[in-house]
C-alpha cells in the first residue's frame, strides 16, 4: 500500500539520517506532485509511531519475535500505530502489506501483537502502572527526561507527560490593524485566550492556509512570551535590550510589535542570517529607533551605547515546550550535548546583565521545564552578581492557563553601597596607652599575698 511505503521511506530518514520530521516529508512530497494528497495521511501516520515509539520497540522485543529484523521491526510498528491508535487505514490493507514485506511466517508471529485491544493493560501487562518505566513507555519519554521533572513532584510529572502527549495546541498574536479578535473568533477558526489579542487557532485546514496568516495580520506565538513582554516594559526615554538565542525566535517579532517607534530597542542575535524577515520588516516600517545587530552575548558592548532599563535575555534551553509539536524531538535530543546548552546559558546571562542600569530590570526567560536550567542557574548568578536581587521567579507549566513550559526570573539591579572603611589605628598612640596602664597595674603586682602563694581561694 503506497501511504505505508512512503511511511517506511520517510521513518527510515528519521532514525537513519537523524532527519527531523518536517524536512523528512519536505524532502519526499515537494519534489512529488503526484503523491501530495497523501501528505496528511502518511504524516499522521508516521507522526503516531514516533508519538509512541519507546512503546513499540518494548512491545517488538518480545522473545517471541526474536528472528524479526529492524527492517521488519519498523513495518510492524506501522502496523501497530495504525491499528492501536491512528486507525485510518483498513485493517485487511495493513495485513496484506506485512504479508507482502515481512512475510507470512513472521506475519503469523505478528498478529497476537496486531489483535490487541489497544489498551496499555493488553500490551504491557507486565509493566506495573506508575512506575517510571511504564511513565517512560505509556508517555514515550526517556528515564532521563522523567528524573527531571520528578523535581517538581509526582503530579505535576504526570501532568506534564500527559499534557505533552496531547495534540499540539497552535496560538498566534494578532497584530495591530484593522482586524480585530472578535472578528477572528467569529470565524470560527480562533479561540479567545487569557492572552490579550492572543488565540488559539482551533481550524481545520492548516494555519498556514488561512488568508490572516498568509497576509501576515498573525504569527504564531507562546502565549506566555507575550504575558511576560506584556507585564514587564519600559517607556519612553528609557532603552530596551533584548538578546535572543532561542530556536523559537517570535519574541522578537513581539518586540517590534509590542513597541513599534515608541522606544529604543537593541535587538541581538547570534547571526542575522536567519533573519532575513525581520531585516525587511524593519526596513519597509522604517523603524529606525530599533539597533538589530548580531554579537556573542557576551561581546556585545559595541552595539549598544549604554546602560539600558530593561534587559531580556532569552537563550536557547533544552526547549521541552517543543515535545508536543515535535513528534520526534526527544528522538534526536542529545544528552552529551546538555552541559554546553548550561554553560551558554550562563554565558548569555552574564553577558547580558552587564548591559543592565542601576535600578533596570533583567528578565531571564527560557522555554524548558528544568530545575538545573532555572532555580539553579539564577541562584548561582545571584551568589556572584550581589548588585542583582530577584524580583520574580516562575515555573509554568504545559497544563496552566498559558500552555507554556517555562521558566522567566526576573531581577533588579541595584546601588551597593560601600562597605565602611575599617579605621587606621596610630600603632604610636596604642603603644603609648598600653605603657601608661601597665604603670598604673604595677603597685598593685608587688603587694604581698596575705594568704600564701600556694593558697587557692574559695
Amino acid at each position: 500500500m503506497k501511504e505505508l511505503s512512503i511511511s517506511r521511506q520517510i521513518l527510515d530518514d528519521i532514525l537513519d539520517g537523524d532527519t527531523q520530521f518536517g524536512e523528512a516529508l519536505r524532502k519526499v512530497f515537494q519534489p512529488d506532485e503526484s503523491i501530495r494528497a497523501l501528505r496528511p495521511m502518511v504524516a499522521g501516520l508516521v507522526g503516531c509511531e514516533l508519538r509512541h515509539h519507546l512503546m513499540f520497540d518494548y512491545i517488538l522485543s518480545d522473545a517471541s519475535l526474536e528472528g524479526f529484523s529492524e527492517s521488519d521491526r519498523r513495518e510492524a510498528a506501522l502496523a501497530l500505530a495504525d491499528l492501536y491508535f491512528f486507525k485510518r487505514i483498513e485493517k485487511d490493507d495493513v495485513i496484506a502489506h506485512l504479508k507482502e514485506t515481512i512475510g507470512e511466517e513472521k506475519l503469523a508471529s505478528l498478529t497476537p501483537y496486531l489483535e490487541k485491544a489497544g489498551n496499555p493493560k493488553e500490551y504491557m501487562p507486565e509493566v506495573h502502572p506508575g512506575s517510571t518505566t511504564y511513565l517512560s513507555l505509556r508517555f514515550n519519554t526517556p528515564t532521563w527526561v522523567i528524573k527531571i521533572l520528578e523535581h517538581f513532584g509526582n503530579g505535576t510529572t504526570y501532568k506534564v507527560l500527559h499534557s505533552n502527549s496531547r495534540p499540539a495546541r497552535t496560538f498566534v498574536r494578532l497584530r495591530q490593524g484593522n482586524t480585530k479578535a472578535e472578528d477572528l473568533v467569529k470565524s470560527g477558526d480562533f479561540a479567545a485566550t487569557v492572552v490579550p489579542e492572543v488565540l488559539e487557532y482551533v481550524g481545520k485546514t492548516p494555519l498556514r492556509k488561512q488568508e490572516c496568516f498568509r497576509r501576515g495580520i498573525v504569527y504564531e506565538i507562546r502565549p506566555a512570551t507575550k504575558a511576560i513582554t506584556d507585564k514587564y516594559r519600559v517607556e519612553d526615554p528609557k532603552e530596551a535590550l533584548l538578546f535572543c538565542g532561542a530556536k523559537e525566535t517570535s519574541i522578537i517579532d513581539e518586540f517590534i510589535e509590542s513597541y513599534g517607534e515608541k522606544v529604543g530597542l537593541n535587538i541581538g542575535v547570534y547571526s542575522k542570517d536567519k533573519f532575513v524577515h525581520i531585516t525587511k520588516r524593519l526596513r519597509d516600517k522604517n523603524l529606525k529607533n530599533i539597533n538589530f545587530f548580531e554579537a556573542q552575548p557576551d561581546a556585545m558592548v559595541s552595539h549598544i551605547s549604554k546602560p539600558q532599563s530593561l534587559v531580556f535575555c532569552v537563550p536557547d534551553s533544552t526547549d521541552f515546550d517543543a515535545i508536543p509539536s515535535s513528534p520526534d524531538f526527544l528522538l534526536h535530543f542529545k544528552t552529551e550535548d546538555m552541559d554546553g546548552i548550561y554553560q551558554r546559558e550562563k554565558t548569555m546571562l552574564g553577558g547580558c546583565a552587564a548591559h543592565v542600569e542601576e535600578g533596570g530590570l533583567l528578565v531571564y526567560l527560557i522555554y524548558t521545564i528544568s530545575k538545573k536550567e532555572g532555580p539553579s542557574t539564577i541562584n548561582a548568578f545571584v551568589a556572584d552578581h550581589p548588585e542583582f536581587h530577584v524580583v520574580e521567579m516562575k515555573q509554568g507549566f504545559p497544563f496552566e492557563d498559558l500552555a507554556t513550559s517555562y521558566f522567566v526570573a526576573v531581577l533588579k539591579k541595584e546601588t551597593l553601597r560601600p562597605q565602611a572603611e575599617t579605621p587606621l589605628v596610630d600603632l604610636s598612640m596604642l603603644e603609648g596607652k598600653l605603657n601608661q596602664l601597665e604603670a598604673a597595674l604595677e603597685p598593685r603586682n608587688q603587694v604581698e599575698n596575705p594568704l600564701g602563694e600556694n593558697h587557692i581561694g574559695g
